[in-house]
């Protein structure tokens, strides 16, 4: 009888976009035209897959909630229907333009991992697949998913900054990071001769208590040629927010977790992870206690241990963990564990612990 595992859609997030071309707007130059069309390719392909990898874990959160083995597996049955229709639909890519050609190889790659992943649990649990090839399974999987959203955000930023267009918010959902929040509008007013407060809250359809709040006014008097703000938000926070300190909350590492699963739990982001845990790669273990919110870990400095025993090694082309082993004397067992490494894949640019 097959039975549920943690399901994986979640890392689809980080790497599913398609687009479809768009007709040039009349009125427009051939500049501007082009910039335009860019724009809504990339809002069709992120909204059109946003609504997709959205109704994947849709059926993961019922698969979760589900009361019994029957209802569950009806689900997986389901959620499994849904995944093959959606590999079968056709991409509306237009062909012409080669970042939206890679980002849908990037994101047909990692749709097919995931998808493979399904049907080797389905192996596994049905006694087709050892518990050894199912592991090396799961590994090779999240290494080349983790390989494809790196390939994904690269070409993503190099579109954004290459035809000034910007993310919509299926955009960020895709690449798994919260959208900038947007600035406050603030409109001022120019003090004239004979306004008072009241007059000008009645004018900005406001209060005079709101002004004095927006201004930091410790009362009503005000001058000519002061600027005022009527609208937006305070120039100084609050006294009590000032001094608020800053909560900290941890999150223990569960099996089949990863960090953008995380942070959209914890409605944070992925840099944001690595940058309260000084984390210098994506990758996580279970049992790991990370930061969700709080200030930045500092490393440990303590009297018994000098920063000079630690050493690091910086991944050349070329190099195997074999070879830095040999190099540092030391094994590749101790590698991976120091490193926190579940497979022997390490990349160029990686910055390892050696002793």
């Amino acid at each position: 009888m097959v039975t549920k595992k943690t399901l994986t859609a979640s890392v689809l997030a980080t790497s599913l976009l398609f687009s479809s071309s768009a007709l040039i707007h009349p009125g427009y130059s051939v500049e501007a035209a082009q910039a335009i069309n860019h724009q809504l390719e990339l809002d069709k392909f992120s909204s059109h897959y946003a609504a997709i990898i959205r109704t994947l874990e849709s059926y993961t959160k019922k698969i979760d909630a589900a009361k019994s083995e029957d209802e569950m597996m009806d689900l997986y049955a389901e959620y499994m229907d849904y995944y093959d229709v959606a590999l079968e639909k056709e991409a509306p890519v237009n062909a012409s333009n080669s970042d939206i050609v890679k980002l849908d190889e990037y994101i047909y790659n990692s749709l097919i991992e995931v998808y493979n992943s399904e049907i080797d649990t389905i192996d596994y649990y049905n006694g087709d697949l050892s518990e050894e090839d199912y592991k090396k399974a799961l590994n090779n999987m999240e290494d080349s998913v983790a390989q494809q959203e790196i390939m994904f955000k690269q070409t993503a930023n190099s579109y954004q900054s290459k035809h000034r267009i910007t993310f919509s918010k299926d955009m960020y959902y895709l690449l798994g990071e919260t959208p900038p929040a947007k600035p406050a509008q603030t409109n001022t007013y120019k003090v004239k001769s004979g306004d008072t407060l009241y007059s000008i809250a009645k004018k900005n359809k406001t209060t005079v208590s709101s002004l004095k709040k927006l201004n930091n006014l410790k009362s009503d008097r005000i001058y000519t040629g002061q600027v005022l703000k009527v609208s937006g938000t305070p120039s100084t926070p609050s006294k009590d927010e000032s001094k608020a300190p800053s909560k900290t909350v941890s999150y223990k590492v569960k099996k089949g977790d990863t960090l953008y699963s995380i942070a959209k739990k914890h409605k944070t982001d992925v840099t944001t992870l690595k940058k309260l845990n000084n984390l210098k790669n994506d990758r996580i273990y279970a049992g790991q206690t990370l930061k969700v919110s709080g200030s930045e870990t500092v490393p440990s400095t303590s009297k018994g241990t000098s920063p000079s025993n630690v050493s690091t090694y910086k991944v050349k082309k070329g190099d195997t963990l074999y070879s830095i082993a040999k190099r540092y004397n030391t094994t590749v067992s101790k590698l991976k564990k120091a490193n926190n490494l579940i497979s022997d894949r390490i990349y160029v640019g990686e910055l390892l612990k050696v002793k």
